[in-house]
């Protein structure tokens, strides 16, 4: 399959802030006068293209072909278009929008200075064979004619301009223009697909504009449908909340910015019926202020909320019968889709990027409830490729060089051990790691190297979104334990694949720094690590830097600042991912439900007090600056799945052990494993639980339902005595 290196484009200006350049239509013809066999195409629209094919838009997916620095990687979609070719002339037709190349709403983190800045550009290469045998191939080039499209202006952040009441610019040949400098690839990635449509629930007017509630704070566009006279301005803007009963916008924009960063549509009508959807761009909102239109105009008809995301097919559900536990699980699940647009970003409306800390975190409950394997091994190549020669590694991935000096750092890097590990314990698949070994290695030579004196590292991000400000878990130990946890993993993952001499660097670099944590950061005499927080706690003996000896004295310290807390959780999303799971592996469960579930702040409830439907980002400054659409805490689903059910999926092995807390009387969990389905349904009766367990066949495992006895994993009904 050819993928071409001839590029072309409009012209060489490219859109600023302050000015509009209009996306640019491609077209055409083919002509086939000679039966054929097949007909491909291969086509690769930077950033984003619409495909048409004799007038039907055949798009593979919203925002194609994907998001990448094209300095790194340029990713090409492919077609087969032998069922629809015509006997005579054939149009294609393609719409550009700006996407990664030329994002200029990404200022902020530098977008608008990247080296791969252009204009949108197109290549692609027609392949036919004829019935005769006889082969011919097609390529862009200037023959393809290109005019001005009725967007005026897109961004992949802040919105689009659309002006239907332009009429169709005159067609002129198109430019030749510089090939990319990435590898070419083809994209194996899910499609971002229309998961549902929302019509409000409730409109008002606010002063001279009115308000849209969808119900729920999610990710896509708004189809617009309006009859109106020519040149009706109408401006949708998107929000996720309300402050004192009004749209606001300010936790989702930036102060000294404020003025030009918001996630904004303008559509200018045309006389008559219109109905538009941006094709360039999606917004994270609940909320939409509508300037421009008539009080006769502001019906439910008039915005249709089309909720996109990656095609995140289904492989687990969770549920009980409290219903506070259910509801902070459909947010956590809400919040993973609204970000998961081609890779997880880290909200889908103010940033939209790829940050590296928030898809570790979140990489073992999506793959428990979903299936991003293709999307995250893409994206993986991505990250690799990002990758500095010395080692290091950008908090967010794509970059056009932002996040090297700030951003980055070990509990972010670990993206590069910890997706490849959760697909090889999910999905008992080494070959995400196969793919990033030689860069695993890289980095855990580029960390030996930034090592301190004392054989310590404290070189990034800390325990981000704690409730309390400093941070309580010293940086050092923080990038220490993640450091040892890298390492620890990439020595597991060696060992999968027979690597011996890579496996012992791995475990040397990992045990010598544990070490040094030990000497300098761990009191052995009252088992307490630096900083004396739940977060310091907790992750030194999840981690497994505390010895055998010395774990219920750590244990007990951890149970005493979660007492001194008031049963509040005290950690920021590092100390977070773990402390639930901590607790309940060592018989506290109940305190984890408590934790959860405690009414006062900081808590996860307080989430649903407010009446959010997605995760937040903190859980202080809540409707200051913090996102509303967050899945960084979303492990929590994780814990349902693998704790209260105790459906616990490691590489070839399924292990069975539930746990069963106060004030839930009922639970049931379901995983489709590379073995077939295994799901957990139990229910108390008087003084016992009745589980219920279906196991697959082809699986192997244990099963613990009394806490004590391990026997080998087997459907069928148990009776556990409580």
């Amino acid at each position: 399959m050819l993928l071409s290196d001839q590029f072309i484009c409009a012209g060489e200006n490219f859109a600023t802030l302050e000015n509009a350049v209009p996306a640019p239509w491609f077209k055409t013809n083919i002509q086939l006068r000679e039966n054929v066999e097949t007909v491909s195409l291969t086509i690769c629209g930077l950033g984003f293209y619409e495909l048409y094919f004799n007038g039907k838009k055949i798009t593979k997916t919203r925002l194609a072909p994907y998001i990448s620095n094209p300095d790194d990687v340029i990713f090409y979609d492919d077609y087969d278009l032998t069922d629809s070719i015509l006997y005579g002339d054939n149009e294609i037709r393609v719409l550009l929008g700006n996407g990664m190349q030329n994002a200029y709403g990404g200022y902020i983190w530098d977008f608008d200075k990247a080296s791969f800045r252009s204009s949108p550009k197109l290549a692609f290469a027609v392949e036919i064979l004829y019935q005769n045998g006889k082969k011919e191939c097609i390529e862009a080039d200037e023959k393809v004619l290109t005019a001005s499209s009725n967007i005026i202006r897109d961004d992949l952040r802040l919105g689009e301009y659309f002006d239907a009441a332009i009429e169709q610019t005159q067609w002129k040949p198109s430019i030749k223009t510089a090939s990319p400098k990435g590898e070419k690839r083809l994209s194996t990635a899910r499609p971002i697909v229309v998961r549902d449509e929302l019509k409000p629930i409730k409109i008002w007017q606010e002063n001279d504009a009115f308000i849209y509630d969808f119900g729920v704070n999610t990710s896509g566009v708004c189809r617009l449908t309006v009859t109106a006279e020519s040149h009706q301005k109408i401006v949708m803007t998107f929000g996720e909340i309300l402050k004192d009963n009004r749209f606001y916008l300010d936790n989702i924009t930036f102060k000294d910015v404020a003025d030009k960063y918001f996630q904004q549509d303008v559509y200018i009508c045309k006389a008559g019926k219109n109905i538009w959807e941006p094709s360039f761009t999606y917004h994270g909102f609940r909320y939409v202020r509508v300037e421009g239109i008539t009080k006769e105009q502001a019906t439910e008809d008039l915005l249709t909320f089309v909720v996109l995301h990656t095609d995140l097919q289904s492989k687990g559900s969770f549920t009980c019968d409290h219903e506070d536990l259910n509801t902070l699980h459909a947010m956590s699940l809400n919040a993973t889709m609204s970000n998961f647009h081609h890779f997880p970003t880290d909200c889908p409306h103010r940033e939209k990027n790829g940050w590296t800390a928030d898809a570790a975190l979140s990489s073992a409950h999506t793959l428990l409830y979903f299936e991003p394997t293709d999307n995250y091994k893409q994206w993986l190549v991505e990250i690799c490729k990002a990758q500095k020669k010395s080692g290091e590694l950008p908090g967010i991935v794509p970059t056009g060089g932002w996040g090297f000096q700030w951003g980055n750092g070990p509990a972010w890097d670990s993206v590069i051990t910890e997706i490849p590990y959760q697909i090889w314990q999910k999905r008992n698949d080494i070959s995400a790691f196969i793919l990033c070994a030689p860069y695993i290695l890289k980095y855990i030579q580029y960390l030996k190297r930034r090592r301190n004196l004392k054989g310590l590292l404290e070189i990034g991000l800390g325990d981000w979104c704690a409730p309390h400000d400093p941070i309580k878990a010293p940086l050092i130990l923080t990038d220490s334990i993640e450091a040892y946890d890298i390492a620890k993993k990439a020595s597991e993952m060696f060992a999968a694949i027979g690597d011996e001499q890579n496996r012992l660097f791995c475990k040397k670099f990992a045990d010598a720094i544990k070490d040094e944590i030990r000497l300098h950061l761990f009191d052995a005499k009252t088992c307490t690590f630096a900083g004396n927080c739940q977060t310091s706690q907790a992750m030194g003996i999840y981690y497994g830097i505390v010895e055998d000896t010395e774990f219920q004295s750590a244990f007990d310290v951890l149970l005493n600042k979660i007492k001194e807390s008031d049963g509040h959780i005290d950690t920021g999303v590092l100390g977070g991912r773990v402390i639930f799971h901590l607790l309940t592996e060592h018989g506290e469960i109940d305190t984890a439900i408590k934790m959860l579930t405690n009414q006062t702040t900081p808590s996860y409830m307080q989430w649903i007090e407010v009446c959010d439907t997605a995760l937040s980002e903190a859980f202080i400054d809540h409707d200051g600056t913090s996102s509303h659409n967050h899945h960084f805490w979303g492990n929590i689903s994780a814990f349902f799945m693998e704790q209260i059910c105790g459906i616990q999926v490691m590489a070839d092995t399924i292990n069975i052990e539930p746990h069963f807390p106060k004030g839930i009387s009922n639970a049931a969990a379901a995983f489709e494993s590379v073995y077939g389905k295994v799901s957990v349904k139990w229910k108390r009766a008087d003084n016992k639980i009745l589980f219920d367990l279906t196991y697959p066949e082809a699986a192997n495992g244990k099963m613990i339902l009394d806490g004590r006895k391990a026997l080998d994993a087997k459907s069928g009904k148990y009776t556990i005595v409580v």
